[in-house]
């Protein structure tokens, strides 16, 4: 049964736009990195990396953990995919160094087939970290996380680009305290409904070091969408003036459209992350909560438990496994259902009616879901078309006889935003399982396999084979 007809998924369709300013970028790195080829090879450090995956399925689309936080390098429908980077590294001083990369990626099955995942060039000290550019995030949790360790910002959609200044260590404040930090701007180049839609981003994390055994994380970063042209309202505030009301969240002026003037410019987002590491003889644990907000009720803990509860153990004796990853994740709450503060509607917005999304995909967590589709309007006030979820996820990783695996398996339901339920909710259970041999010379050779059950479609059973090579 095709999940499209039944209203739960997005479509196939991606309105996706490349603009001229992406190949100006390819140009400039490739530029960049034939600079230094020809006068400072010496003190360049080269790496990069090809892959190439196949994949069968009992569907037209794949099983869930075979594309989701995956960057969009394979897509929900794609059955084969080809993947290369390229990074150069120059250092000079004791703590200078300048970085290039490029990331090209190929695949069926989506509206653009060819395109960049990362174009960047980036400069870091002991201090500090700039990159400029579009560039992947990394990846944590050795990749068993549900939403790669941030709820608001995974690795679901394709990397924004843009510019971030951000520490590249915490800076100590002293034997006891560091303090994190962070600030970018990016622009959201695809085809959404409010175009040229900018985002601002700043986080600032506090790290409690108790003594060498156990620490403690608090941070808080904010999103907001702002900007753009709106095909309703027209160009929306854009000078430094409405800069300053975004940064600290302030309501706009009376130019501005009714839902800005009333409420804050922009569509605002955010979390709080609670990080308790601790280690101890037979390793180390971790328990952490991150909780989402939308709006002004949220960050008032209003729509409490509402965001991403989790633990993780990595053994010190990695005979048996190496890491192991529990996190429970629940959007249900959204301060209520009812009165002027509740129904804080996740990653949606009147006036941003694309959402919290970049090219048809969410960047935040992977269960909440969006269509692309929808012919946005009066009847489709919103991109976003389910974001009340409840999910269990389990992961596991370790070594057999050189054969390093992974397992995890992630049972979800989903009832669709309060203005619009599910009926009945959709329930799912996404299993994945991978083996990889290393060899000495030869790359990385990967066997995938996916089973997905529902209770509105039917059994998903699909397969893939994969080939990685680094150097």
């Amino acid at each position: 049964m095709d999940k499209k007809n039944q209203g739960y998924n997005k479509g196939s369709a991606k309105k996706r736009n490349e603009k001229y300013t992406h190949f100006k970028w390819f140009c400039f790195s490739f530029l960049f990195l034939l600079f230094f080829t020809s006068f400072a090879q010496e003190k360049i450090k080269f790496s990069g990396e090809g892959s190439v995956i196949g994949i069968l399925s009992s569907e037209d689309f794949i099983p869930f953990w075979f594309h989701a936080n995956t960057s969009t390098r394979i897509g929900e429908f794609t059955n084969g995919a080809v993947y290369g980077k390229s990074e150069a590294k120059f250092k000079w001083g004791k703590s200078n160094a300048l970085e290039a990369g490029v990331s090209l990626m190929l695949r069926d099955g989506t509206e653009e087939e060819f395109q960049r995942e990362n174009l960047f060039l980036e400069y870091t000290n002991n201090w500090l970290k700039a990159t400029m550019g579009a560039k992947e995030r990394p990846i944590l949790y050795n990749g068993l996380s549900s939403n790669n360790g941030n709820i608001i910002w995974s690795t679901n959609a394709r990397p924004m680009a843009g510019l971030i200044l951000e520490a590249n260590q915490p800076t100590r404040i002293s034997k006891t305290f560091a303090l994190d930090w962070g600030i970018a701007h990016y622009s959201l180049n695809d085809d959404r409904y409010v175009k040229d839609t900018r985002v601002h981003y700043k986080r600032v994390g506090l790290i409690v070091n108790l003594n060498k055994k156990h620490k403690i994380t608090g941070q808080l970063q904010h999103f907001a969408q702002w900007a753009g042209t709106s095909p309703e309202y027209g160009e929306l505030p854009n000078d430094f003036e409405a800069f300053i009301d975004v940064f600290f969240a302030r309501s706009g002026s009376e130019d501005s459209p009714e839902g800005e003037a009333v409420n804050v410019i922009g569509n605002h987002l955010g979390s709080y992350l609670l990080d308790y590491k601790f280690k101890t003889n037979i390793g180390n644990f971790s328990a952490y909560h991150e909780h989402l907000f939308d709006d002004g009720s949220g960050t008032g803990l209003a729509n409490f438990p509402d965001g991403v509860w989790g633990a993780t153990f990595q053994s010190n004796n990695k005979k048996v496994f190496s890491m192991l990853l529990y996190e429970y994740v629940d959007t249900t709450n959204q301060s209520g259902s009812s009165g002027r503060s509740g129904r804080d509607n996740y990653f949606s917005n009147s006036i941003y009616r694309s959402g919290w999304t970049y090219e048809g995909n969410i960047i935040g967590t992977p269960f909440i879901t969006a269509d692309d589709t929808n012919d946005l309007g009066e009847k489709n006030p919103s991109a976003i078309i389910n974001n009340r979820v409840q999910v269990h996820h389990f992961g596991i990783m370790g070594t057999f006889n050189k054969i390093d695996w992974v397992f995890k398996t992630t049972v979800s339901k989903s009832i669709g935003p309060y203005s619009k339920p599910f009926d009945p909710a959709l329930e799912s259970w996404y299993n994945y399982v991978s083996f990889s041999y290393k060899t000495d010379k030869y790359g990385i050779f990967n066997i995938i396999g996916g089973v997905d059950f529902s209770n509105i479609t039917d059994t998903l059973i699909g397969g893939g084979l994969s080939y990685r090579y680094v150097f």
